[in-house]
């Protein structure tokens, strides 16, 4: 891992963006890395633009800006797409994990993107189909752990979550948002 493997989260008030960002660095954190994870708000409320950042490192963190460039990009909220803000600091190298049923060829060509890879994940269908609404976070964790193995594993993600939604949900709860983890994670489509 370079310096900072950072990531930067695009979602909506009330999807559980910033939760999902949380979530994800203590279960990083759980591995044995440095993380910094914390949200960056316009007006806070329900349905307005939110975005979440990550910063994984091998060493202590002292920096806690917002992340500029990222080596990974979540867009929770496809109603986004289109939003200059997305597409802010990436480089050829920067990878796109994106809540959506729509082919990733079709996704790319949506955000302009050409080199970059980019995932999809269909985290609303599967969070409906768990929790009879759309929370898409757990799912969107999931097919991180599928882009970017070398962070963490699904092995890993399933093991340190667990305590982390125990602390949060209900027993029912936290074994539907792991499931949810490991659906996210297993229908990843890329390009």
């Amino acid at each position: 891992m370079s310096k900072y493997f950072e990531v930067r989260w695009h979602g909506r008030g009330g999807q559980g963006t910033v939760t999902g960002a949380k979530s994800l660095a203590e279960a990083v954190q759980g591995t044995g890395k440095y993380v910094c994870a914390f949200p960056d708000y316009g007006p806070e409320r329900r349905g307005a633009p939110v975005r979440a950042y990550d910063r994984f490192a091998d060493e202590r963190i002292r920096i806690h800006t917002p992340v500029l460039t990222p080596n990974v990009v979540m867009i929770v909220d496809p109603t986004l797409m289109g939003t200059p803000a997305l597409l802010e600091g990436i480089s050829e190298q920067t990878a796109f994990v994106v809540n959506t049923e729509k082919a990733p060829e079709d996704v790319k060509e949506t955000l302009g993107l050409s080199n970059q890879v980019l995932h999809t994940v269909p985290a609303n269908t599967i969070s409906h189909r768990l929790f009879k609404r759309e929370i898409p976070n757990s799912a969107m964790m999931g097919a991180f752990a599928r882009a970017c193995p070398t962070v963490i594993s699904l092995e890993d993600l399933i093991k340190e979550a667990e305590p982390i939604f125990s602390h949060l949900l209900g027993e029912d709860l936290v074994a539907k948002n792991l499931e949810a983890i490991r659906t996210g994670y297993e229908e990843v489509k890329t390009a």
